[in-house]
């Protein structure tokens, strides 16, 4: 026989409703902060910011002479992958995606405030192919430096590759191949990434 939902007893009068909302906040709170003091202590050569978030399956692979640093607030999401042999760098608040690579022999230096989609790579590093006599495997590497602007959004499954710029502001479009420097402000779609607009500033975008 179905209940009616206005005879439930509400309990005693003036009792407050538990908060589930506040206790899983504050699981969730313990989690990151128990996860972070783990991930610390089993990865010394890495520097984390206060508020971190490191979620399962994270592999942080790094060299001895390598410099790794996160600003506060950053979120490493499941299955994130790290390999440092040189410097990597990234500011506040920045969230990595579910599976997301970085890679760097040189350099990767990404801004505050950043969106890095699932599935992403980002890499300051490439094999070498130019002699046909010598195969791939035995020709090295080409690295050059990456940096990634503030308040960039990189799209899934987006790849940045060596030697690319990307400024502040910039939207990357989902499996976009970025090859070149793109400017602030852009969003860049396709493989190669190409520039198909400019964003508009707060007060232009409110007018239209």
């Amino acid at each position: 026989m179905a209940t009616d939902p206005s005879a439930v007893d509400p309990g005693p009068p003036g009792r407050t409703p538990p908060d589930f909302g506040a206790v899983f906040r504050l699981r969730g709170s313990l989690r990151r902060r128990l996860g972070l003091a783990v991930t610390r202590l089993r990865h010394p050569r890495i520097s984390f910011g206060s508020r971190c978030d490191v979620r399962s399956g994270a592999r942080l692979t790094v060299a001895r002479g390598a410099t790794v640093t996160f600003g506060k607030g950053c979120v490493l999401d499941h299955g994130f992958t790290l390999e440092a042999v040189g410097a990597v760098e990234v500011g506040d608040r920045t969230v990595f995606g579910h599976h997301c690579t970085v890679a760097s022999d040189d350099r990767v230096v990404i801004g505050a405030g950043c969106l890095i989609g699932e599935l992403v790579s980002i890499r300051d590093h490439d094999h070498a192919f130019d002699r046909t006599g010598t195969p791939i495997l035995d020709q090295g590497r080409r690295t050059a430096p990456v940096v990634i602007g503030d308040d960039v959004w990189v799209g899934a499954k987006a790849t940045v590759t060596a030697g690319v710029t990307i400024g502040s502001g910039a939207v990357v479009g989902a499996h976009a191949v970025v090859t070149h420097d793109l400017p602030a402000g852009c969003v860049a779609v396709g493989v190669p990434a190409r520039v198909v607009r400019m964003r508009q500033p707060d007060d232009v975008a409110d007018r239209s």
